[in-house]
């Protein structure tokens, strides 16, 4: 007898695989394993074969016929998850070192039975008696287990047999009608040990970070004596998972909590076994709690507990516990002179590395460009790996060229330190630096390598890197930036602090309140870097766009042919300056432009060359007519002195290569985007706006590719000392008004949006009264359900919301959905979506029916405007009725023009439009703008007007908060306390408070605190935060109060003064004759006093100012 006999004469040719499994479940349980998944997988493609609904992807790997959409609409939820369990435990078997126990391969076998028992109930014409599991029939005789050559073996042999099957279409037809009849009344089949199946996931996770779950002492290890009772005695327990060393000791626990349970709730259990076996083996455990979805991390001789996204290796904790003893105090550690010897940059290092040894594992540096952010970041990595805190680190940006550019830069820093490229190269061992794109990165970590080993688990690298951090982790690639374990340092000019975008939030840092900033205008005051003269040169069409009026009579006959309207012969008053370099290109506009650079532009080699330039022009199409117009005023140079350097052009880097060569063509470069940011060229002295910023990060990285130094530029001894802005787009005179500018928001994806749309309208319909409308949302419910339950949970990606994407595979967690199910919806699922469908025309046909049938149940007024969107596209579907597939669509077509028919339009209606519609949108032609190409005459309306650029953008006030913070919490110091209650202080108590609050405390450097507060005597800043005691103030009035007899209103004004001084701390006379001081007596103190009492009273409040001066 066998567990499978149950299975029909069909289905015969399948019976094999399972029943052999059977016999070797505790034999040999590796193969018992292996047997499943090739079992699992013939019967997926038995399904796939036969099943009419599901269609062969290209990738015909099980785990790919596993994860298609299609599959995955056909089987529950937890029945994928059961399945997945047998995939993974066959894996491990066949591709990695890990041992598979008996329990498991027993319990893999146990979904297998639920999983071919369901398959045959749906597809069987005749109803099939499963009896329950019996695990009497196993045969329990113990043997030897195959080996992993010998899997491997049997594995290929399996898979060169496979062959897809041809699909005959009355069998299809007949199983489809079996299908359909069963599948409503066959419930998936129940998980026999829910809570087995759970700590696989953990186990999962183990594996992929090279552990065996079932090693020599690893799961279920006793403990003697750790575990306290309520009357003081211990008793023994077991520690769920123990890694170990090959050195015998222990340098893991891990604590495993049910997956409904919060971890954390283990935490301090797993401690009372961390010290249970540092007690008898003498070396502490990092510890970790997991419940398989979520895990923490806790190295707490060093560091706080942690959210982690996987386990450590063995060499990863190995090194980890190693670095207790042997990494050094960063503060005795020397700083590399030869990479970087600016004062500054030191100051930086030292920033970061007091951070890290007051145990934070996070810094951010704000520089300015071109004060040597690559040069900090090499010395950092130099003095921590000399110190023994990182041996291998992760460079992350966002663009190939600077990933190429930090490259060559490290290596030239770094010789001895091992480099690799991943966008051009695969890492090998020895590599101790690490340079990647954030996509590359994504798909390395998401690839499998030996079976089911992650090439990168969490803790691979221990310096993380982020270039630019201001623009690159947000949205999918904050994955990684929440994935690596390591210390993270970003690196950027311009940070930002709106909502979705804020770089210090990554950081976990208060706003406006970095590690360490250097920024431009302290480069430039300390000559590190040049000074922009910037000048903004108002051309006329440019700014105020082009009027008929105005135009001579010969240009008003081209404008009329150009512009009149064909049919009404109607004319435009005007052209907006918007489209010009749009749609519009006039030649002498851009003559003038180019004209005005060669003219006013800094020259090099004795005033002969212009020197090394950037124009940024507004699109791929306006740089490629600034480069003919070039071409035909100055042939001389045979094309070779201006080049457009952009995304468009081939071989772009190349030509970008020349351009940061002194000596070499081009000596002017067009740019869309692409040199922007990032771009070392430190021979640039011109830099040309040609087109709109709104942005301020992207407006100061733009400035930031003049600002680098460049000794010997013009002569030997004759340095660079400015660069020269040449604006014509008003982007000086914006920023002066708006020096933080206007930042866009985060772009959603197509797919998040028409998830969200659909999450949004189906939460209001479900609600509705008719029951037509409530079907509707259930539908869109459903492909929801759908949506979710294709995500791919072996994604790291997906892995960061793993526990809410279970909750929402489960079909029933979607009844009834409250608010709070929304939120999670919209923060975690939809962000993770990506549409099955290709058809971006359709989707986006998809998005606006979505929108209007939103707009339309709200009774917003913008359905109008959607409305008309739609009557357009049907008005230009109407001109393809050439094409069948419109052609019979075209009475619905010919509806939706009809205004008649928006009149008295349903939601359903709506939904009816969409379907109807959506696959033919594809057939519209993108509507191309004509472009127009002008000779008006432009002008300049005035010489150039040199702005002064506002260079302190980011906001100080976090510090300012800080630093008064930390004085009121700190003032009860002696010094302090003086200064607070009117008692002078001496030189040597003033240095003392300095060496406190500048070397020993939190607020950073002096040099920090002048730069937002400005020079000024420390005692007489202190006063203004702490203020003056208020009896202090009393006593020193109180001689002049008791000496003489005051009226009502002087009382009122001298305890006025009190009151100010103990505020303020400091009152200047000159306040004596403003509010509210004038609020008692419009003449202030002169008309409430006699002279000599007026004296006497400036007089003291002189004293008590003066009180502060050092004795």
């Amino acid at each position: 007898m066998s567990n499978f006999s149950f299975i029909p004469s069909q289905f015969s040719a399948l019976t094999e695989s399972p029943c052999e499994a059977e016999k070797h479940v505790y034999s040999a349980p590796l193969y018992c394993a292996m047997l499943c998944r090739k079992s699992l997988e013939e019967w997926v493609r038995w399904m796939y074969e036969h099943d009419e609904d599901l269609q062969f992807p290209y990738d015909t790997s099980l785990n790919s016929l596993l994860h298609d959409q299609s599959f995955k609409n056909v089987v529950a939820p937890m029945q994928f998850n059961q399945i997945n369990v047998i995939r993974k435990l066959g894996n491990n078997a066949v591709h990695t070192g890990a041992k598979i126990k008996p329990q498991e391969a027993l319990q893999s076998l146990h979904l297998l039975h639920g999983f071919i028992a369901w398959i045959c109930k749906i597809y069987n014409e005749e109803k099939v008696i499963v009896p329950a599991f019996d695990e009497s029939l196993l045969v329990k005789d113990s043997g030897k287990d195959k080996s992993k050559d010998e899997l491997q073996k049997l594995e290929n042999a399996y898979l060169q047999q496979q062959q897809k099957l041809k699909k005959l279409e009355d069998e299809l037809a007949s199983i489809k009608a079996i299908k359909d009849q069963n599948f409503a009344t066959v419930p998936p089949p129940i998980d026999p040990n829910e809570e087995l199946t759970r700590k696989i996931y953990i186990d999962t996770l183990l594996r992929e970070a090279g552990w065996d779950p079932y090693g020599t002492n690893v799961p279920e290890f006793p403990l003697k004596n750790c575990m306290p009772c309520a009357d003081g005695s211990f008793t023994n327990g077991y520690v769920d998972y123990v890694l170990w060393g090959d050195d015998g000791k222990p340098l893991a626990v891990v604590e495993a909590k049910r997956t409904h349970r919060d971890p954390r709730v283990g935490k301090n259990q797993a401690k009372l076994y961390a010290d249970g076996l540092q007690k008898e083996y003498g070396q502490r455990p990092v510890i970790f709690y997991s419940n398989g979805f979520k895990t923490w991390m806790w190295d707490d001789l060093n560091y706080p507990p942690r959210k982690v996204y996987g386990f450590y290796t063995k060499d990863e904790l190995q090194l980890l516990v190693q670095r207790r003893t042997y990494k050094l105090p960063l503060a005795t550690q020397k700083i590399n002179d030869a990479i970087t010897d600016r004062y500054y940059q030191h100051e930086a290092i030292r920033k970061i590395a007091e951070a890290l040894e007051k145990n934070h594992r996070e810094g951010l540096l704000v520089m300015a460009t071109g004060t040597g952010k690559t040069r900090v970041s090499a010395s950092l990595v130099d003095l921590l790996s000399k110190a023994g805190w990182v041996k291998r680190v992760l460079f992350l940006a966002d663009r190939n060229a600077l990933i190429h550019q930090a490259k060559v830069n490290l290596n030239d820093y770094l010789p001895n330190l091992p480099a690799v490229d991943l966008t051009k190269e695969k890492e090998d061992e020895s590599s101790r630096i690490v340079f990647s794109t954030y996509q590359t990165m994504i798909n390395m970590i998401d690839g499998e390598t030996n079976g089911d080993n992650r090439l990168y688990s969490v803790g691979h690298f221990d310096l993380i890197i982020f270039d630019e951090i201001h623009r690159s982790v947000y949205k999918r690639y904050k994955a990684i930036f929440k994935y690596f374990d390591g210390i993270r340092i970003g690196l950027t000019a311009t940070p930002k602090s709106e909502t979705d975008r804020d770089t210090y939030a990554l950081f976990n840092m208060e706003p406006n309140n970095p590690t360490y900033a250097y920024e431009l205008e302290q480069g430039v005051n300390d000559k590190f870097l040049v000074p922009p003269k910037a000048i903004s040169v108002p051309i006329k069409f440019q700014r105020q766009g082009i009027k008929y009026a105005e135009l001579s009579e010969e240009e008003k006959i081209q404008y009329e042919e150009e512009f009149a309207d064909p049919i009404t012969g109607e004319i435009p008053e005007e052209i907006d300056s918007s489209a010009l370099n749009n749609w519009l290109f006039n030649t002498d506009t851009v003559d003038k432009v180019i004209s005005h650079l060669m003219t006013n532009g800094i020259k090099v080699e004795g005033g002969d060359k212009l020197a090394k330039t950037i124009i940024f022009a507004r699109s791929h199409k306006h740089s490629k007519f600034i480069e003919e117009r070039f071409n035909i005023q100055y042939p001389e140079y045979k094309g070779e002195f201006l080049k457009v350097i952009d995304y468009h052009e081939e071989y772009k880097y190349d030509l970008l290569n020349k351009f940061k060569e002194k000596t070499k063509m081009p000596q002017i470069a067009v740019s869309v985007d692409m040199l922007d940011t990032g771009i070392d060229v430190p021979e640039i002295c011109n830099l040309v706006f040609f087109k709109v910023v709104r942005s301020s990060a992207k407006f100061w990285q733009m400035v930031g590719r003049g600002t680098r130094l460049c000794k010997d530029l013009f002569a030997i001894g004759n340095d660079k000392t400015e660069f020269v802005i040449f604006d014509f787009c008003e982007n000086l005179e914006f920023f002066s008004a708006n020096p933080k500018g206007f930042e866009a928001g985060n772009g959603k994806s197509l797919s998040q949006r028409l998830f969200e749309l659909r999450l949004r309208l189906a939460f209001i319909l479900l609600n509705q009264e008719e029951s037509e409308l409530q079907e509707y949302g259930q539908s869109l419910i459903n492909h929801l359900i759908q949506q979710t339950q294709a995500l791919n949970t072996d994604s790291f990606v997906v892995r960061m919301h793993w526990e809410i994407v279970e909750k929402y595979k489960d079909a029933n967690s979607w009844n009834a959905l409250s608010d709070i199910d929304i939120k999670e919806l919209h923060d975690h699922i939809a962000p993770l979506i990506t549409e099955v469908d290709q058809d971006e025309m359709a989707k986006r046909f998809d998005a606006l029916m979505l929108d209007l049938q939103l707009r339309v149940l709200n009774g917003e007024k913008k359905q109008v405007e959607l409305i008309n969107k739609v009557t357009h596209i049907a008005g230009k579907l109407s001109k393809k009725a050439t094409i069948p597939a419109v052609a019979k669509k075209m009475e619905t077509i010919k509806q939706v023009q009809q205004k008649s028919f928006w009149e008295k339009i349903s939601i359903v209606g709506i939904e009816r439009i969409r379907e109807e519609l959506r696959d033919v949108v594809k057939f519209l032609d993108i509507e191309a703008i004509t472009t127009y190409y002008t000779n008006f005459e432009d002008e300049f309306e005035a010489n150039g007007t040199e702005h002064q650029l506002v260079y302190n953008v980011n906001n100080l006030e976090a510090y300012r908060n800080k630093v008064e913070q930390y004085l009121k919490e700190h003032s009860n110091h002696i010094t302090i306390h003086k200064i607070r209650t009117n008692v002078q202080i001496t030189k040597t108590e003033l240095q003392l408070l300095e060496t406190m609050l500048f070397e020993q405390g939190t607020i950073g450097t002096k040099e920090d605190f002048i730069h937002a507060y400005g020079e000024q005597p420390l005692a007489k800043f202190i006063r203004t935060i702490v203020g003056l005691d208020t009896n202090a103030a009393k006593l020193e009035f109180g001689g002049l109060l008791n000496n003489q007899t005051f009226n009502s209103q002087q009382i009122r004004f001298i305890d006025t003064i009190i009151n100010f001084f103990s505020v303020k701390g400091i009152v200047e006379p000159a306040m004596l004759f403003e509010p509210p001081f004038t609020d008692i007596n419009s003449s202030g103190i002169v008309g409430l006093f006699d002279n000599d009492t007026s004296t006497k009273i400036i007089e003291l409040i002189e004293k008590i100012n003066h009180s502060v001066d050092v004795a």
